[in-house]
């Protein structure tokens, strides 16, 4: 079985990442949900993976990348005649990584938290056994929601 080797970062928070170790038969669902506990996330957001293979800043390129979406986001409800694959049933293994490949993941539709995740390596292992984890925190993860506070004055009270 594969292991792969992840390194997630938030796109714009530089020396901010976490490294995941997942096998091939963890789906994105799982996937998603040790990225959400990696960067200590507490509020449920839809989500969804772009399989870009390589990196980008072209949003219009991520957005026409193979998508990976939260079950409740696979139907094209706006008729726009894109098919969406469901992170549930989506296995890692399913999409052909390959070391060094970069591909996007886009957490909370309205408040738009960007990811890059590069491939660092992939392992061939005798294990049968699901697996994903952890291996490495690098950077406090920024607030899931910023503190608006700081953003009013008290005139606005």
């Amino acid at each position: 079985m594969k292991v792969y080797q992840l390194k997630v970062s938030i796109i714009g928070l530089p020396k901010i990442y976490r490294i995941i170790e997942a096998s091939e038969n963890c789906t994105f669902d799982e996937l998603h949900e040790t990225i959400f506990d990696a960067f200590n996330r507490y509020d449920p957001h839809l989500y969804s993976f772009f399989i870009t293979k390589k990196d980008t800043k072209n949003v219009h390129s991520i957005y026409e990348a193979p998508e990976i979406t939260h079950p409740q986001n696979v139907e094209d409800i706006f008729g726009f005649g894109r098919k969406k694959k469901s992170t549930a049933k989506t296995r890692v293994g399913d999409v052909d990584l390959e070391e060094k490949d970069v591909f996007h993941y886009l957490f909370d539709f309205g408040d738009d938290w960007w990811h890059r995740i590069r491939v660092q390596s992939i392992k061939e292992t005798n294990l049968r056994k699901k697996s994903i984890k952890i291996i490495k925190s690098i950077g406090e993860s920024p607030p899931q929601y910023p503190d608006y506070d700081d953003y009013f004055d008290e005139d606005y009270e």
